[in-house]
């Protein structure tokens, strides 16, 4: 133990272990989730890959061992979570999804052992040590995410050493555990008849701990998440959100007399407060499209209000870490056997999965049987209930528990150079945020040539269905076009690992972008990115029975000529009661919006083919760019021969790159490419500016 007593026996070993834990268990349940949707993604249906969650019930095992599991044993699970970590990137979907979710199951086992051991302990600082360490965890996971451009640095093929030295300091911190002195155990309050607090208390204030982790997941831990809810800025949100993370920590280390002053009932209008602005983050930013009448329906512009509301629930947001410190306290006064601890854990897992699965469904309903339409524009539900949730168990609580302590003085000098590295973390944060946030446009590549390139990249997953940003990052890269419509690119959920490929590619590769119709609306992710500035964009929406469908519409100024670009995608007529009509009655509303408009450029995945209904309405208007070039130089009209052959067919086409009569004899090049890169071709076109 020599590197611990040199190196890490100076931090607060208590919190810096578990922050590292709680990061990777975001890691692991935001990978374990996503790993889940892609199995079934690329077959569009519920799948025998749903099975995977059983892997949340695991603490169910605690019910089993009456007199609890060793010290021992408690360490051995917390190395197999930190192993399962370390491996899980090494390996594609179907693997990486049971190595998460063993990682998981077995760290949740791992901390009911350790917090039923620490309530037989003399804990009365250990919930605030653990509140500070889901602070620091959470702070962790904001950092490498915006250093990878929404994605986490840590799990990239060239910073994975970043997770093995993270993972190595776990696993010393972990045995040291080994090390901590023996419980002072009452043995006339060990067993379940003479437990202190009641099985449903227990069992409330679990669900309530795994209500705080489960919001941290689905919003904290990301913060692109919460800005493709808004449109918010997204160096205004991390900034916030790291900062007021920062200041919990150094509070609650420092000064944790502070919070005291703090009465109970400021302590449930903080919570009330909290939860309401979060739901009306949601709420006001979503499209009812059960009420909408009059199509195509543009979407309200963000006002100063919407904006007012965001921020201040960003600026109340601490108030989970201190609802954590409560109810573990709580929890710990209680003194719960292993089985109590057990049937609590699985309880809120078994919660856990319903809510998980709600927040899926309110985004791809229109593909689940029967329940599916409930879930329509319910987003906003599933965050009322896990708020409720994390409130409502404090009604159980005594007062004196509401009253924090200072950490003992033995450890005040290991407190404050862990509160200096959380300083660290919140400047490299806000720092890297500013950085990476200033667009680094790439030159065209001809002054006189347009390039256009339309792309569906299937939610940022490849044919076999592995998350593949990097892969369809390299198609655009190549192609270098200067101007491109994404279609399905809602990321940023929980879905797709809480990850936004739009501000990926926009950052990585130097592109302004407009991301399109916000996550909380439901519908497939469009998005526009441009070498030149993006003026007035906006989005609307056409009718839509079935699946929520959209388009963008946004002014680009390239050599004097101002140019109408519009991306979309339309729904699928068969899982909507509109039968076939469905597809024209959406392409109808998008043709009122291009009629009479100038250098129109309409792209996107239009989900017909040539030579049906919907293309000829179409056609009637605007012009194929495929044909437009086939039948004036065929040479010029290219096919990839190494993408899949039946979606690339000219006469099987869904994916089109739509023109106004003004560019129709400016289009000179048209290729259809990709690879397996994503479920789609990637198409891309040139328009030759000196012929407008």
């Amino acid at each position: 133990m020599e590197i611990y007593n040199k190196y890490l026996g100076k931090f607060h070993s208590e919190i810096l272990l578990f922050g590292i834990l709680f990061f990777f268990f975001f890691e692991q349940i935001t990978k374990f989730i996503e790993s889940i949707y892609l199995l079934n993604l690329i077959v569009t249906d519920i799948n025998e890959n749903i099975a995977a969650v059983l892997f949340l019930l695991t603490p169910i095992v605690l019910l089993f061992f009456k007199k609890g599991l060793s010290k021992k044993m408690m360490v051995i699970l917390a190395e197999i979570t930190i192993l399962c970590r370390v491996l899980q990137p090494l390996f594609e979907t179907q693997i990486k999804m049971i190595l998460t979710g063993i990682s998981i199951g077995v760290f949740l086992v791992f901390l009911a052992v350790y917090l039923q051991k620490k309530s037989h302990e003399n804990s009365e600082k250990s919930g605030l040590s653990l509140g500070i360490s889901l602070g620091f965890g959470l702070a962790l996971s904001i950092l490498f995410r915006t250093l990878g451009s929404s994605i986490d640095l840590t799990l990239t093929f060239w910073f994975q050493w970043i997770g093995w030295i993270l993972a190595g300091i776990a696993a010393i911190l972990t045995i040291n555990l080994l090390r901590a002195p023996k419980p002072e155990v009452d043995t006339e309050k060990t067993s379940d008849k003479g437990m202190i607090g009641s099985k449903w208390k227990i069992l409330a204030l679990c669900m309530g701990l795994f209500s705080v982790l489960l919001l941290c997941y689905f919003a904290f831990s990301s913060p692109a998440v919460i800005e493709r809810w808004t449109e918010g800025n997204y160096m205004a949100i991390t900034t916030i959100l790291i900062l007021t993370i920062t200041s919990f920590i150094i509070i609650a280390a420092a000064k944790p007399n502070l919070i005291t002053k703090i009465s109970v009932k400021g302590i449930w209008l903080w919570n009330i407060l909290f939860v309401i602005m979060i739901v009306l983050t949601i709420g006001l930013n979503q499209i009812p499209f059960a009420f909408l009448s009059g199509y195509p329906f543009f979407a309200p512009e963000t006002t100063i209000f919407h904006h007012i509301i965001l921020y201040t629930m960003l600026i109340l947001s601490p108030i989970v870490f201190i609802d954590f410190v409560i109810l573990l306290r709580e929890l710990f006064k209680s003194r719960p056997s292993t089985r109590k601890m057990g049937a609590g854990f699985f309880a809120s897992s078994l919660f856990s999965i319903l809510i998980i699965f709600s927040a899926v469904f309110t985004t791809v309903w229109d593909y689940i049987p029967i329940v599916g339409p409930i879930f329509r524009d319910m987003i906003w539900v599933v965050y009322l209930i896990i708020g409720v949730f994390i409130v409502w168990p404090l009604l159980l609580i005594k007062k004196e528990t509401f009253i924090f302590t200072k950490i003992s003085r033995i450890n005040a000098t290991k407190i404050y150079k862990t509160m200096g590295l959380i300083v660290i973390i919140a400047l490299g944060t806000i720092i890297s945020c500013g950085i990476l946030g200033i667009p680094n446009i790439r030159p065209t590549a001809d002054d006189d040539t347009l390039s256009i390139l339309s792309y569906n990249i299937q939610q940022g997953a490849d044919e076999p269905g592995n998350m593949n940003f990097e892969g369809q990052r390299t198609v655009i890269e190549n192609l270098n076009p200067d101007i491109i419509g994404l279609v399905e690119s809602d990321t940023a959920r929980i879905s797709n690992g809480n990850n936004d490929i739009v501000r990926y590619i926009s950052e990585t590769l130097g592109y302004y972008s407009y991301f399109g119709p916000k996550t909380v609306t439901g519908t497939f992710g469009l998005a526009l990115l441009s070498k030149y500035p993006i003026l007035n964009p906006r989005t609307f929406y056409m009718e839509s029975v079935g699946e929520q469908t959209a388009t963008i519409w946004a002014q680009i100024i390239v050599g004097g000529e101002t140019f109408n670009i519009f991306v979309t995608h339309l729904g699928n007529y068969e899982n909507t009661t509109l039968g076939d009509r469905t597809q024209i009655v959406q392409q109808e509303n998008i043709l009122t919006v291009t009629a009479g408009k100038e250098n129109v450029i309409l792209m996107g995945d239009f989900n017909f083919e040539p030579n049906t209904e919907q293309y000829n309405i179409t056609v009637a208007q605007l012009y194929d760019s495929w044909e437009l070039v086939f039948n004036s130089n065929p040479a010029n009209a290219v096919v990839d021969p190494n993408l899949p052959g039946d979606r690339i067919i000219p006469d099987e086409r869904i994916d089109h790159i739509f023109v106004s009569s003004h560019l129709n004899t400016s289009v000179t090049f048209i290729h259809y490419t990709g690879g397996y890169e994503s479920d789609h071709p990637a198409v891309y076109t040139t328009i030759d500016l000196t012929s407008i």
